[in-house]
């Protein structure tokens, strides 16, 4: 089988030109496999300087750290707005949400934008484009499960050979020459390589439903992807595309290797797929960004669960290495070590984060750890050159489940420290109390729910006991995610924004609709109580952890309390607390603040907090909710901010807003 790609279009400077690049490609073509040249081949991206921003994270540790001070205490209350872009100059249609994090590299802007995942390249002091980049996936764009401008881009440099990475909505690995924004020829074909020819599995490119939601990670001359695939709510069928990694040569494209998530006959962890469940079982990608130990080579997996989300009684077994941790050398994709943090998953709690990376000491020894923030509500600390635990990690009995065919893990590794940075379980004492008749209508509402701890798995929609289903917490979008943590590396500290957000597990039979036994019975909200949240506040928090100890130095609500509780009728007259918003904050530490947004769907502000304690120094509002994690950069001298805004309907519409001290 072979397919055309879709020409791309490339704007320099004002000048737009219709480019052909014709693509031909073969499902089963192989490449020569090159040894790994030395990382001093190429120079590493994260060898940068201090006012540069030249990896997703800033660092390949996923930080999200910045040692600049310009804008502190004493200057922050001057930040104005430097420049604004909008994707009114891009192709149609913009995205209405951008969740990217720009790149800055000699006085250069790069970021995606769009629902075909654009690339700009502009002034970092004007916002004047120098260059687009648009590119359209063709047929594959109907099937393509994470449209949309994606977490960002990389960027590549080997002498002067300077280059953008973008993986397209529908799974190519794009090289832009980041001067111009025109694809690199040398690389691939014509500057394309299709990932979905080096998956190892027989699938037609055009309907297979894999993609990338994350930017590649490229180190030494290597290129790493980390695959997304559709949400497993409900899906059509037990078989799926497996996430497996790739790496291809980041100077020519060529397929370096492979890592199977779901382990294939004769691979360590194959024997965790009973019934012969790895040959149709799917998903096991790693949609969130990769971290890497560049002194080792090491790349870490942040894997997701398989499919499907919340029923595993087509895949039996603990199914390694879905929902674990993954390190891999980067030079052979062999695996180093492995860490599940949780068997068996049935409670879509894909790892949603980048592992982060810190050097601590701890009682008294220097440990250099890896922290895997979690939907769950755990932070996971482990030695990064072993995979044990820091702190005891315990396998402790959950509940068992009784959906028919689903055989849940008796245990789950619980850590011991830090404490968790969210409420988890589900008990009448998390329900919403700020009147005694509130108290009693939510009792009301949750009686046809069954309650539990942590890990209860989802029960029937129609189950022998009158019960519809099983109240969960945090539920799959809730506890910590994509945008969620930042660490100090001077101090120590890490930074988690998390989201209170209960979802209801219910099952139910649907052959019209799956050849699963069991799909999700509805979209997992959790009912409301006379329009008011179902649980007590906070609904959304900022804690600081401190990975010295493994102790809680302080938590903060993560914003003000919303417009729709504060003027409910039912709460007239009633004192309420800072609640903290219905979304996932988003953050950003500095040497000198920690800057915060309320996510998606929040109020249009962006916070800087005193990082010692949480409390807010500055706040400006903004046209639009914070919808990514902000980034910073100094350029002629002058440090700016550059915030992403944007609403859920478009309006306003998603821009790029970038501030600075006059």
């Amino acid at each position: 089988m072979s397919e055309t790609s879709p020409p791309t279009r490339v704007s320099f400077l004002g000048a737009s030109t219709q480019v052909p690049f014709p693509i031909h490609h073969s499902l089963f073509t192989t490449f020569t496999v090159l040894l790994l040249a030395t990382a001093a081949n190429a120079q590493d991206a994260g060898k940068q300087p201090d006012g540069e921003w030249r990896v997703h994270h800033r660092d390949y540790a996923g930080t999200h750290y910045s040692p600049l001070s310009q804008i502190d205490k004493s200057t922050v209350s001057k930040l104005g707005v430097a420049w604004r872009w909008s994707p009114d100059s891009a192709e149609r249609p913009p995205d209405v949400r951008n969740i990217s994090t720009p790149l800055m590299v000699k006085g250069t802007l790069y970021f995606t934008s769009g629902i075909n995942r654009s690339v700009l390249a502009v002034d970092a002091g004007t916002g004047a484009v120098k260059w687009t980049w648009v590119w359209d996936d063709g047929a594959r764009t109907r099937v393509a499960p994470r449209r949309g401008s994606g977490r960002g881009i990389s960027y590549w440099v080997q002498g002067t050979d300077e280059r953008i990475f973008v993986v397209t909505p529908g799974f190519r690995l794009v090289a832009l020459d980041a001067r111009t924004g025109k694809p690199v020829p040398a690389f691939g074909t014509d500057g394309v390589v299709d990932l979905k020819t080096h998956l190892g599995v027989p699938l037609n490119v055009d309907s297979a439903a894999i993609g990338s939601s994350s930017p590649p990670l490229v180190w030494g001359n290597t290129v790493v992807m980390g695959p997304a695939l559709e949400v497993g709510l409900q899906p059509r069928s037990r078989t799926n595309v497996p996430g497996r990694i790739l790496a291809v040569d980041a100077r020519t494209g060529a397929f370096k290797w492979r890592f199977n998530t779901i382990p294939v006959k004769g691979e360590q962890g194959n024997e965790t797929w009973e019934d012969r469940s790895w040959t149709y079982t799917g998903n096991a990608g790693a949609w969130a960004p990769l971290s890497l130990d560049a002194r080792r080579g090491w790349v870490y997996l942040p894997v997701e669960a398989a499919t499907g989300d919340y029923y595993g009684g087509h895949r039996h077994g603990n199914n390694l290495y879905s929902t674990s941790i993954v390190a891999l050398d980067i030079r052979t994709g062999k695996r180093v070590w492995h860490y599940q943090v949780i068997h068996h998953d049935i409670w879509d709690f894909d790892n949603p984060a980048a592992p982060i990376l810190a050097d601590v000491t701890i009682a008294g020894r220097r440990r250099e750890v890896l922290v895997q923030l979690t939907k769950q509500s755990f932070a996971y600390v482990l030695d990064r050159g072993t995979g044990r635990p820091i702190w005891p990690i315990v396998e402790r009995a959950v509940p068992p489940s009784d959906v028919p065919g689903e055989r849940a893990s008796p245990t789950q590794p619980i850590p011991t420290r830090p404490a968790p940075y969210d409420r988890q379980g589900f008990s009448t004492d998390d329900l919403i109390d700020f009147t005694p008749a509130l108290k009693a209508r939510a009792l009301q509402v949750i009686t046809p729910y069954r309650l539990g701890p942590l890990f209860t798995p989802a029960s029937l929609a129609d189950a022998p006991d009158g019960t519809r289903g099983t109240l969960s917490m945090p539920g799959s979008v809730g506890g910590a995610n994509w945008e969620a943590g930042a660490l100090d590396p001077e101090t120590g500290m890490l930074y988690v924004g998390s989201f209170t957000n209960p979802a209801v597990l219910a099952m139910t039979n649907d052959p019209k609709r799956s050849d699963m036994n069991y799909i999700l019975a509805g979209g997992g909200g959790a009912p409301q109580v006379d329009g008011l949240p179902l649980v007590k506040p906070p609904w959304s928090r900022i804690t600081a952890i401190d990975l010295r100890t493994g102790e809680h130095a302080w938590m903060q609500a993560a914003a003000e309390t919303p417009d729709a509780v504060k003027n409910h009728p039912l709460l007239a007259g009633v004192t309420l607390p800072r609640t903290g918003g219905f979304t996932r904050p988003v953050i950003l530490v500095t040497k000198t603040l920690l800057f915060t947004g309320e996510g998606s769907g929040g109020a249009p502000i962006l916070r800087a907090l005193d990082k010692r304690t949480g409390e807010v120094v500055w706040s400006m509002p903004m046209r639009g909710a914070v919808t990514a994690q902000p980034m910073t950069y100094l350029h002629n001298g002058k440090q700016y901010l550059a915030v992403w805004t944007g609403t859920a309907r478009g309006r306003p519409p998603t821009e790029l807003t970038v501030l600075s001290i006059p």
